[in-house]
């Protein structure tokens, strides 16, 4: 039985004394994040609208760096998905034990970076796929995927392909429940708006932390209903 109450409650129980690597991982995130966009953004912002569009020189100019900030943004977007890998495994860990943790852990998660990396390409691919079909298969699809990131951490030797498998199946029936549990984070997302977004240091810690007790019952149902048998994890 899915039960995003409780998951959410533990989340507190399991963060409790022990927000601070979290938050300074979260942070890190957001910081690196944000310095890929600073250099296309500033330089964009000194031309105006008329030399963009009548200045030869200054069009050539804007269109480098237009592939500039699409560089960028790819850079910007393998960087977070090699960052959500490595923070999966600080919560993973903080699942399992009451034990404090470093922030030491989140830097050892960067060894998986091409699995990380792997696993964002094969979803991208499929989500695409599904989305030129309609919009709500692409975001069905995307939930049916999303357990693929705490199978890989938990079982790396288990191949890409595979873990599209297991991930579906492991969401089977939970899908919609898994939606319902994202949305209602809502409310503290907007309130963390009216903090400057800095409420999102703590709400971000909440939400993954919630997702991965979600992660250990739903696997758990797949193992008891015999949707997913030991041997699959080897």
């Amino acid at each position: 039985m899915f039960d995003r109450v409780k998951y959410k409650k533990f989340a507190k129980v399991q963060l409790k004394g022990r927000w601070t690597v979290p938050v300074l991982i979260c942070l890190v995130s957001v910081v690196v994040s944000s310095l890929f966009s600073i250099p296309g953004f500033a330089q964009i912002q000194n031309l105006s609208d008329y030399d963009i569009l009548y200045n030869p020189v200054t069009a050539a100019s804007f269109s480098a760096h237009t592939r500039l900030n699409s560089l960028l943004n790819i850079i910007s977007s393998v960087v977070a998905t090699i960052f959500a890998y490595a923070e999966v495994g600080v919560y993973l860990k903080m699942s399992r034990s009451p034990e404090p943790v470093s922030f030491s852990d989140f830097i050892e998660g960067f060894s998986g970076a091409i699995t990380a990396i792997l696993i964002a390409l094969w979803q991208l691919l499929w989500i695409t796929l599904w989305t030129l079909l309609f919009i709500i298969p692409g975001i069905i699809k995307g939930i049916a995927y999303s357990q693929m990131i705490y199978l890989a951490r938990e079982y790396p030797d288990i191949p890409v392909r595979k873990l599209m498998k297991l991930s579906m199946a492991i969401t089977k029936g939970h899908k919609g429940e898994l939606f319902i549990m994202d949305l209602s984070f809502l409310g503290w997302a907007i309130l963390c708006c009216f903090t400057a977004g800095i409420g999102m240091l703590w709400l971000a810690p909440y939400m993954n932390m919630s997702f991965t007790n979600a992660y250990h019952a739903m696997l758990k149902d797949a193992l008891d209903t015999g949707r997913i048998r030991m041997e699959d994890l080897q």
